[in-house]
């Protein structure tokens, strides 16, 4: 007997007429291994579809996804809003993933492998963030895997980087932050929303250029629900 493949198109076309998809639903685009993880780090569909609405403020935006794990953000956001949509992600496997399930899905975000350092805040318009540095404090049982640098060193290394990036970032730079991400907001963004959505969303703004980042101590991570995904 064959079995017909999912028709993973329909989830675009439902995500760009203003609809939801239920992540179980979604989540079948990936690769079994990687749909165990869903409900602690990938953002959630809904999540997600708020999220981007919120940053494409104006048609043609860009967005990064900072920590794009296997893609799940972008691939949604590719497809509910008239953005670009970027991810940059450190586990090269989780990159090919991501770049594979939006081909069947029919999207066109962009995926990287890298690092903060060589992104180029002033070609961005928005930035998403899903608590993406974490997993560096979790115990070994709840980390996605080994395959990665993960501590707590690398989780301060990692705040200060997206401080920096986001102190030089264009004025009216949009910042969506789901179940916080561990930092400081920079001198010149203000917090324009917070909303509840299967989580705490807020959304902040760029309005006035900061001034030189001043040194900050470090203050205690933020903290994500049990029900809630990383990327």
């Amino acid at each position: 007997m064959n079995v017909v493949p999912p028709d993973f198109l329909r989830i675009a076309r439902r995500l760009r007429r203003g609809g939801l998809v239920a992540d179980r639903v979604f989540d079948e685009v990936f690769p079994l291994a990687a749909r165990g993880p869903s409900r602690v780090y990938w953002t959630p569909v809904e999540v997600a579809v708020r999220a981007a609405k919120l940053l494409a403020d104006r048609p043609d935006s860009t967005i990064l996804d900072i920590g794009a794990g296997v893609g799940k953000f972008c691939i949604v956001a590719a497809a509910a809003v008239n953005a670009e949509v970027w991810g940059i992600e450190h586990r090269p496997h989780l990159v090919e993933i991501a770049r594979e399930a939006a081909a069947k899905i029919g999207v066109s975000p962009t995926f990287r492998h890298g690092t903060l350092e060589e992104q180029d805040a002033t070609l961005l318009d928005g930035i998403y963030m899903f608590n993406p540095f974490a997993e560096n404090l979790c115990t070994a049982a709840d980390r996605l895997d080994g395959t990665v640098e993960l501590s707590e060193e690398k989780f301060w290394k990692d705040i200060h980087a997206t401080e920096d990036l986001l102190s030089r970032a264009r004025v009216g730079t949009r910042v969506v932050i789901y179940c916080g991400f561990g930092g400081n907001m920079p001198e010149g963004y203000g917090l324009v929303a917070r909303e509840r959505c299967a989580g705490s969303l807020e959304l902040w703004v760029k309005h006035t250029e900061s001034p030189e980042r001043r040194s900050r101590e470090p203050r205690t991570p933020a903290t994500r629900p049990a029900s809630s995904s990383l990327h």
